[in-house]
């Protein structure tokens, strides 16, 4: 990562007109990064893996500070209002299924007949469920 980095800089510096063309600046790199000895590529992935450390401890460092941690940001999202369509799924879902078991492994045949059940609905036994 290191290595691709600042060849890329070097690569975009030299002609910044091929900063857009993203998959032949890689080739030309991947082309140096094969060349290259174990030794140069051994001081590049050392500096990959400060670079990985310096980059986790940033994001420890913010969240520590933000009060928060991975899985609290995941917890604290607030959960939406169910929309009428949904709500009717939910019933329709069984009583299509205790009709026709054999739609059961059929996912696909019991969502497009809630779609045909809501469209014959009128917006009075729509309201119901809003």
């Amino acid at each position: 990562m290191a290595f691709s980095m600042e060849e890329r800089k070097r690569i975009v510096a030299a002609d910044p007109s091929r900063k857009s063309d993203i998959g032949g600046v890689a080739k030309e790199i991947g082309k140096k990064w094969k060349a290259m000895g174990e030794a140069e590529k051994a001081k590049y992935a050392k500096k990959g893996k400060s670079m990985k450390v310096t980059r986790k401890a940033k994001k420890s460092k913010k969240m520590a500070e933000e009060g928060t941690t991975r899985k609290a940001k995941k917890g604290t999202r607030k959960a939406r209002k169910m929309s009428g369509y949904m709500k009717f799924a939910q019933s329709a879902r069984k009583e299509i299924l205790a009709e026709n078991p054999s739609m059961r492994k059929n996912i696909t045949a019991v969502a497009k007949e809630m779609g045909k059940r809501w469209r014959a609905m009128s917006e009075s036994e729509k309201k119901r469920y809003e």
